[in-house]
């Protein structure tokens, strides 16, 4: 089986604003994204995707380059920043976020969902997802990928952060004898 994770392209909001479970439309020329990894993917059996615009519109669109309609997928969303979300980094009060910092893993933003309750969403997905299929193309965030990433090579959660998923970047997996390893990344 392969996994071809794909990261949506930049989005239309600026880069020091906190955005995870907000609804983003994607900045201008993203469609070259598109066609940049239509050339490098091999026909993928099933196409999923993240609901949020900025992964759908993106599948879309791959999905008709290999007739496929993404099936879209909650799980896949990115990590919910919750009272952070639309907000600059830097006008987020240090008092709220140094805590989140210190324990990403269990701790969550106010009103938000801590990377433990992310790849529990991440794990229910790939549970579901099975190994019946020889390519599965997947359109997401960089939380969920690089919760994808961990899971699947069997790391500790705080080696997400080693995996570079810039956007619109592919990341692929294969797995050979009941083992994943990583095969290409971010061709």
């Amino acid at each position: 089986m392969e996994l071809a994770l794909i990261r949506h392209p930049r989005t239309r909001i600026a880069a020091d604003v906190c955005v995870g479970g907000l609804d983003v439309e994607l900045a201008a020329g993203w469609e070259a994204h598109v066609d940049r990894i239509t050339r490098v993917l091999a026909a993928p059996d099933r196409l999923y995707s993240s609901p949020l615009q900025r992964c759908r519109h993106f599948a879309e669109r791959l999905g008709t380059a290999h007739g496929l309609g993404p099936a879209l997928d909650e799980r896949l969303r990115e990590l919910n920043f919750g009272r952070w979300e639309g907000r600059r980094w830097s006008e987020i009060d240090r008092a709220e976020s140094d805590p989140w910092a210190a324990d990403y893993l269990r701790a969550a933003p106010p009103g938000g969902e801590s990377y433990e309750a992310l790849l529990a969403r991440v794990d229910g997905f790939l549970a579901d997802l099975g190994s019946s299929f020889e390519r599965v193309a997947i359109v997401a965030h960089a939380g969920s990928i690089r919760a994808i990433l961990v899971r699947c090579l069997e790391l500790p959660p705080g080696a997400a952060w080693k995996f570079d998923v810039g956007y619109g970047r592919l990341t692929r997996l294969a797995q050979r004898g009941g083992s994943w390893r990583l095969e290409v990344l971010n061709a």
